[in-house]
């Protein structure tokens, strides 16, 4: 069982819609995030299949899949929590309207946790016809070889509202992360109307061994009517399967009784103190050291409780066995109950460990290391980026001057931080500046503007620490989208290429066939030479029947392209189109 729950899961998969149907709108909540990833997902809920080499060169195929699913998914992250990209690509600042920070205010050290995702899906044929997918996970938001967890739920929605209770901890859940983001309200209205969706779903379908469910989650200071940690975490029998722990968390989880536990976590944590709390109930297990040094390491948190046949749970998702996780952060976990008589702990144990089998990736601990410990403290850098990046009066202002350019000003009464931190529009990173409580940045074009930016900080020993921040902007002009298409899409023959990818079934198909032809030949191949209008027109009157939203996003195309771009014959062919259609 746990070995299905640990399985692989490339992002494309875990959040492709079900055959049959479409993604209508998607939440996702993470606590980091990588844009590469995030471009994963827009691929996923565009239908446009998986990251790849291929598709990372495509600027068009990005283009398209953000285009295609930029007015339905909503990520949440926290704050701090995106990572520098490598490379910067101007398509990242599109995403500005997807994803949304969320943090205490009145506890900066508090993290936002969860990893999850509510997906609607819509019937192809049957618009009434409408399912909830509910994906609660270790994993975020970025591309790791960590050892994660999943599982997947999905329920019908329904005509009208049946109340479900159980329910209920989810709905809240999901209001009070929005009221305690920086989301904007037409994004707002997307993600509660989601969440009254919950309320029309009378039951979630759970696989077998499990016949029932539960939410468990955390936000903060927030009262969701939880039991203590220790009051449904502790069983007769129990597997703590968690990579980070803290000693005061493992001793409620953990009381001094004769009852078998067993921990399964990262052996740098494991200090003598907690060693021998486990050493004679159901000892401790660790990821194979050959692993841990490549990085694939344990990142899920599992808790198996068993109480008596009748009485068996799994809980999982992002909350440590640390207090952090149960008295501060934003978390969430999904319980599990199982069938009657199904699993012991032993029997659940052996998919992590089972003496004899060489395809084992943990192993038993015989002895702590003499330098653990499970204290995970802040340094100074990450304290004052933290601060800076919290900070209610933290603003950008943008103003065009009368060359066509652009400048920024960053401005907040934080001016006195305890390291110094340096910041940078994530579009000119080479701009890099001191933070002294208002910073400028000089003649910018229009496509090099964004609601995010870069700060950095390095402590007096060395350690350097990087993130994306998104700060409240004013005076974005209108066109700045626009520009970025022109960067993009700079000739006709861009225009059909990116025309060709919106009006195919199989783009990566066609992105496939395009790099064998020029590999072959040492050019691509030239859309507008072997598309004619009467092509073009059969294609559209096919997309037309079939995703007519689709017709509606090439107006918005050429709405973004000058008439350079655009040739004058094809807008007057799509016009003749639309009248015809409508």
């Amino acid at each position: 069982m746990a070995d299905k729950l640990l399985k692989e899961h490339l992002y494309g998969d875990l959040l492709s819609p079900t055959p049959g149907y479409s993604t209508d709108f998607a939440l996702g909540m993470t606590y980091c995030l990588s844009f590469e990833a995030m471009l994963t997902a827009h691929l996923a809920f565009g239908m446009l299949g998986e990251m790849d080499d291929n598709v990372i060169q495509s600027h068009h195929l990005l283009l398209d899949a953000i285009a295609k699913s930029s007015e339905k998914v909503v990520v949440f992250c926290n704050k701090g929590g995106i990572a520098v990209p490598p490379a910067i690509r101007k398509v990242y600042s599109l995403m500005e309207r997807n994803i949304f920070e969320v943090f205490d205010r009145r506890n900066h050290k508090a993290n936002f946790h969860p990893k999850l995702w509510l997906i609607r899906e819509i019937n192809n044929d049957d618009s009434k016809d409408a399912l909830l997918k509910l994906i609660v996970t270790s994993r975020n938001l970025s591309f790791t070889d960590t050892i994660d967890c999943i599982a997947c739920l999905t329920g019908k929605v329904g005509p009208t509202s049946v109340n479900n209770k159980k329910h209920k901890p989810l709905i809240d859940f999901i209001r009070a992360v929005v009221k305690e983001s920086n989301i904007g309200n037409d994004q707002k209205k997307s993600v509660l109307k989601l969440a009254a969706d919950l309320a029309r779903v009378e039951k979630f379908d759970v696989e077998s061994p499990f016949e029932d469910y539960d939410f468990y989650p955390y936000l903060f200071n927030y009262d969701f009517g939880l039991p203590q940690a220790e009051d449904y975490l502790v069983g007769a029998e129990s597997i703590i399967v968690s990579p980070f722990i803290d000693k005061t968390m493992i001793s409620r989880l953990n009381p001094e009784n004769r009852c078998k536990r067993t921990l399964i976590t990262r052996k740098e944590y494991v200090d003598k103190n907690i060693f021998e709390k486990f050493k004679n109930k159901g000892g401790i297990y660790v990821t194979l050291d050959d692993l841990a040094s490549r990085g694939i390491d344990l990142h899920a948190k599992i808790y198996h409780v068993w109480n008596g046949r009748n009485e068996q749970y799994l809980y999982l998702g992002s909350a440590n066995a640390t207090t952090s996780a149960f008295e501060r952060n934003g978390e969430f976990l999904l319980r599990l109950k199982y069938k009657y008589g199904n699993t012991r702990s032993a029997q659940f144990l052996s998919d992590f460990y089972e003496n004899g089998n060489s395809d084992n990736k943990f192993m038993p601990l015989n002895e702590p290391l003499e330098n653990a410990s499970s204290a995970i403290k802040w340094d100074a850098a990450e304290s004052a980026m933290k601060e800076l990046m919290c900070a209610e009066d933290l603003k950008a202002r943008i103003t065009r001057h009368r060359n066509g350019r652009f400048s920024i000003i960053v401005a907040s009464n934080s001016m006195r931080l305890a390291n110094d931190v340096f910041i940078a529009p994530l579009q000119k990173k080479d701009l890099l500046q001191r933070w002294t409580g208002r910073v400028t940045f000089e003649d910018l074009g229009a496509d090099e503007l964004s609601e995010f930016f870069i700060i950095s900080a390095t402590t007096p020993d060395g350690t350097h620490h990087n993130a994306v921040i998104k700060i409240e902007t004013t005076g974005m002009p209108s066109d700045r989208d626009q520009e970025i298409y022109k960067g993009i899409i700079k000739s006709p023959n861009d225009f059909f290429r990116l025309l060709e990818i919106m009006l195919t079934d199989t783009p990566l198909q066609y992105i496939s066939t395009e790099i064998l032809h020029k590999e072959h030949t040492g050019n691509g191949i030239k859309p507008e030479e072997n598309l004619s209008f009467p092509n073009l027109y059969e294609k559209m009157l096919k997309i037309a029947a079939t995703n007519p939203k689709q017709i509606q996003e090439i107006g918005r195309l050429i709405s973004k392209l000058s008439d350079d771009i655009v040739p004058p014959a094809f807008i007057k062919m799509y016009k003749l189109f639309v009248a015809a259609t409508e």
